[in-house]
């Protein structure tokens, strides 16, 4: 069997490892020249900054255990199941990556049913290729989009009732003592969370500390469209208030946005997904729950589907 896997966040790696595992020809295609969705990492000024998620829970009976053991077990072990790795938190998708077959920075824009399976087409009208089922694991309006064109567009009807909250990141660099603290959350303000990501075997880059901010969801949205000068306005003084008195200015600072954060709603995943369709959807607007690794039991659900595995 040949499968397409559309994205290459959690879900669609967990689908495309079992899959490969399981014997079958999987191509991950994905819309960005990253890996991991919101797993992202970048690196500012020699600095390494998780601009999504900020670490990785890791439940021991979960699926992401297992993964973690695999293929990244170098890790910096934080409170409780918290996890993060001193390059990044791709460490884990681009090592689950290594031996997949990966098309990146390509938009898939339509399928098509044909008389040998599901025509692939990304947004220039090429086809991209042939396959036996395809797994859709993009963020709820960008399934939408996908379905309307394909061969079952009224299964975007379900996926239309889902709707997310956005979330702004500021990236700061600040030539401070570090915190020390992991995680800060300001009782007021702008700022939902500050992280430090020194705590993650990280050493600060000549004096200079590298932190993440990351907005309420409510300032997110207010905030999501206006320029970085205006994001940066209302938040670096509250980082300010955040450090306590004497705070030096930040002496770098970057803005990064993700409009489809944080699923306000979810639907079961085995009431989307009709027996015997060979487009399969997966990722967090189908998971159990919002942590990762939910998301990521949706990689392996879909995997099974397609697989006929019992446990399914």
């Amino acid at each position: 069997m040949r499968v397409a896997v559309i994205g290459a966040g959690i879900a669609g790696l967990v689908a495309a490892r079992d899959l490969a595992v399981a014997g079958h020809g999987v191509l991950v295609v994905e819309k960005s020249r990253g890996l991991g969705g919101r797993m992202g990492t970048r690196r500012v000024d020699g600095a390494v900054v998780d601009h999504g998620l900020p670490v990785l829970e890791v439940p021991p009976d979960g699926v992401l255990a297992g993964l973690v053991t695999e293929f990244a077990p170098d890790t910096v072990h934080l409170d409780g199941d918290a996890v993060a790795w001193p390059g990044g938190m791709t460490t884990l998708p681009k090592a689950m990556a290594v031996s997949l077959e990966i098309l990146g920075d390509t938009r898939v824009a339509a399928l098509r049913q044909g008389s040998d399976g599901i025509e692939v087409a990304h947004d220039q009208g090429n086809t991209i290729g042939v396959f036996d089922a395809v797994i859709i694991t993009a963020p709820a309006p960008q399934m939408v989009e996908l379905l309307e064109h394909s061969p079952e567009p009224m299964r975007a009807d379900a996926m239309r009732t889902i709707s997310y909250d956005p979330a702004v990141m500021v990236l700061a660099g600040v030539r401070t003592a570090t915190p020390g603290w992991r995680l800060a959350r300001p009782d007021a303000g702008p700022i939902e969370y500050v992280t430090d990501e020194t705590l993650k075997g990280r050493p600060a880059v000549d004096g200079v500390v590298p932190m993440v901010v990351r907005l309420r969801p409510d300032d997110s949205t207010r905030l999501f469209d206006a320029s970085d000068g205006a994001v940066l306005a209302e938040v670096l003084p509250a980082l300010a208030t955040a450090l306590g008195p004497g705070a030096p200015a930040p002496e770098w600072t970057q803005v990064k946005r993700w409009r489809y954060c944080i699923a306000r709603s979810r639907v079961d995943q085995a009431s989307v997904n009709p027996v015997g369709s060979p487009i399969i959807l997966a990722g967090d607007a189908v998971a159990a729950g919002p942590t990762m690794d939910d998301v990521a039991r949706t990689g392996e659900w879909a995997a099974r589907r397609l697989t006929g595995d019992s446990l399914l």
